[in-house]
């Protein structure tokens, strides 16, 4: 009686065959070169004081295949670009000027750097914006 064939996938858990095949797809396929497109940030915010009025940069820098979307969030919210806040071309963000006019909400929080490429999501490390009260 001759063995029963089965298909490969049903000799292994399932998962198996997706991990085995997953550095294939991770690497590069060009010869001698081996590329990891690991997502990663280069720099991360850091807590900082300014005065007010003062501008002020978080920087954000992540490092993978791109493209590489970046994203703010302050305080766990989606930060929306205005005339005085950009993410620049880095992906750090640029606050022209920390607590505008009367009647506007402050600056102050915590902010965070979200970076997504077609592999995945990393979010950075918070960093604390404070406004200084000495005047």
């Amino acid at each position: 009686m001759a063995p029963s064939l089965r298909p490969l996938a049903r000799l292994r858990p399932p998962g198996m065959l997706l991990r085995a095949l997953l550095p294939l797809l991770l690497f590069s396929s060009l010869p001698g070169v081996w590329c990891f497109s690991e997502l990663f940030f280069m720099k991360e915010p850091q807590d900082v004081t300014v005065t007010r009025k003062d501008p002020v940069i978080l920087d954000c820098q992540a490092h993978g295949e791109v493209p590489i979307k970046v994203t703010w969030l302050k305080n766990g919210a989606k930060v929306t670009e205005n005339k005085r806040i950009q993410v620049l071309s880095n992906g750090s963000l640029y606050i022209s000027e920390v607590e505008g006019r009367r009647g506007e909400q402050s600056h102050e929080g915590f902010y965070q750097c979200l970076a997504m490429n077609k592999y995945g999501a990393i979010l950075s490390q918070k960093a604390h914006l404070t406004l200084s009260r000495v005047r």
